[in-house]
């Protein structure tokens, strides 16, 4: 089941990182607060994924949690994958 979890989460740096080009692009061209504050979600993101990699490959889990965790993760690459295809669209 972690498998399926680490899977997810590089799928989620990796569309972060996708989705800070046009984030930076925005901010730089606009400077408005609704594209600091979507760069800086992207970032805090991105930081949480990179942390949550070395947990996951640090620290052992029971079954039911590694669900659990593979069930979030899964479901938050999906909805950055919709926010990355919502922005190049």
């Amino acid at each position: 089941m972690m498998e399926l979890t680490y899977i997810a989460a590089a799928a989620n740096i990796v569309i972060l990182l996708a989705l800070l080009y046009p984030g930076f692009r925005n901010f730089f061209k606009t400077r408005s607060a609704i594209s600091a504050a979507l760069l800086l979600f992207t970032l805090l993101f991105l930081i949480q994924n990179a942390v949550a990699i070395y947990f996951h490959l640090t620290v052992i889990y029971t079954p039911a949690v590694e669900f659990e965790i593979a069930t979030l993760t899964i479901i938050q690459a999906v909805g950055f994958g919709t926010l990355l295809w919502a922005t190049y669209k």
